[in-house]
């Protein structure tokens, strides 16, 4: 269903506003939080990352500690993983843990992602427990049933003198929310929500900041009509990077759990001022009592299906690292020239030591056939020159969902055999900045089993 044009109310939008490490062992930036008068911890598109939430959780008490200044936590969309068979089969119960340990110690501002629903049939359930656990929910998705918000479109958040608001967007593609949930949600129009209800949300306040899981390229659609000195904390695209765009404070975390956002807050004479920095989060370790937790539910819930040990890794692999073994399975097994895949395929880079199933999963997210076309040398160079986005220097050069590809020479006059996964030929336009690119099944392959038996030959 296409996004609703939204024509402004504001009683509605009130509606909605209403429902709702001693210093000197410690790197300059994280220095520079202690000088800070509030701090704000942010996170995107966590996913159900289990390995890491332990250490993510003491990471962020650690901060917390270390910057003696008032300090909240923004989780922006995608806590859960359906993928993840233990955060489906126990109902997310190392997920909400987290957030209660959390929201016992600071405020929780979570923005609705289209991932709340992975294990849950209704958003509402979603809401219910997350007031239950002491988290406050923000968003500007509307319920098709009733026609109101389902939460406060925005929030306040006053932290050491500095009101903080917040106004919450969603994604609005119908097909990234699981098919029991989307018929039930009413999708506004970004940049018009955005138009409409920025100065009612966000005036009267210190900081005016923008918890955005619409995604690059929706964001794009209205950063410029944004006043200068906004923040804006985007996802959905599972990207990492910060910069400043017309004065507007913008940045992505990356995802599962790989990082933590750091945004120091100061008072100055002209307002408040940003700085931004991110901390790397380790794969084990951390938080004793939520790792036992995750150990609990893994012998409860892991069958011996899910601990069979796939491959063995001899080393850590970055995300694109560990993406490029993956095309190049895909490349190997289609007798293709070149292979490229979509970055939201995957989760949780490749760690060293035994894959099992259950991490493979994390891995390789979405299965499905592959795909062939043949392409001239001028298709691919413009494909290429869209892809591999995370080393992106500006905003122009980042359009949201893109492919990872190994590194190749392109001859002009040359035709290449293209594999790309099912979702990326059918959503080519997004990831490839094609359009009629004409597809051929590629008979008796899978995705997951083609790269799963790369894995266990390479290693």
């Amino acid at each position: 269903m296409a996004a609703a044009r939204f024509v402004f109310d504001r009683r509605l939008v009130l509606q909605g506003m209403l429902a709702g490490a001693a210093a000197a062992a410690m790197p300059a930036a994280a220095r520079a939080e202690e000088q800070a008068d509030a701090v704000l911890l942010t996170i995107s598109d966590l996913h159900a990352p289990y390995a890491r939430l332990p250490a993510l959780l003491d990471t962020i008490r650690r901060v917390r500690d270390s910057a003696t200044a008032p300090t909240a936590l923004l989780l922006n969309g995608d806590i859960f993983e359906r993928g993840n068979v233990v955060c489906l089969r126990s109902g997310g119960a190392a997920d909400w843990a987290f957030l209660a340990a959390l929201s016992a110690e600071m405020p929780v501002v979570v923005n609705l992602g289209n991932h709340e629903t992975a294990i849950l049939d209704d958003m509402t359930m979603f809401l219910a427990r997350a007031d239950h656990a002491g988290v406050q929910v923000i968003s500007n998705l509307m319920d098709r049933r009733t026609g109101r918000f389902l939460a406060p479109v925005a929030d306040t958040l006053g932290l050491g003198g500095i009101k903080v608001s917040l106004l919450g967007l969603a994604a609005t593609n119908p097909f990234v929310y699981r098919q029991p949930v989307r018929d039930t949600l009413t999708f506004l129009d970004t940049a018009q929500f955005v138009a409409d209800a920025y100065a009612d949300t966000q005036g009267g306040s210190d900081l005016a900041m923008i918890m955005s899981h619409a995604g690059v390229a929706p964001d794009k659609t209205f950063i410029d009509s944004l006043p200068e000195g906004t923040v804006m904390q985007g996802a959905h695209d599972h990207q990492s990077f910060e910069l400043r765009h017309n004065g507007v404070h913008y940045f992505h975390g990356g995802s599962w759990g790989t990082h933590l956002g750091v945004l120091s807050l100061n008072r100055t004479a002209d307002g408040v001022a940003t700085r931004y920095r991110t901390e790397a989060i380790a794969p084990t370790g951390g938080d004793a009592v939520l790792a036992d937790l995750i150990a609990a539910q893994k012998a409860e819930h892991l069958t011996d299906a899910d601990r069979a040990v796939v491959a063995e890794i001899p080393q850590a692999f970055d995300m694109h690292q560990s993406i490029l073994l993956a095309t190049e399975a895909m490349r190997a097994a289609t007798g293709a020239d070149v292979a490229m895949i979509g970055h939201t395929t995957f989760g949780a880079p490749l760690a060293a030591g035994p894959l099992t199933r259950y991490d493979f999963d994390a891995f390789v997210r979405f299965g499905g056939g592959l795909k062939l076309a043949e392409v001239s040398g001028a298709q691919l160079a413009d494909m290429v020159a869209r892809a591999n986005q995370f080393a992106a220097t500006d905003l122009s050069g980042r359009t949201g969902d893109y492919v990872h590809v190994a590194a190749l020479d392109i001859a002009a006059d040359k035709t290449y055999r293209l594999a790309v996964n099912g979702w990326t030929a059918l959503n080519q336009t997004a990831y490839l900045g094609t359009e009629g690119l004409a597809f051929a099944d590629v008979e008796g392959l899978e995705l997951k089993a083609v790269i799963a038996d790369h894995l266990a030959q390479a290693f």
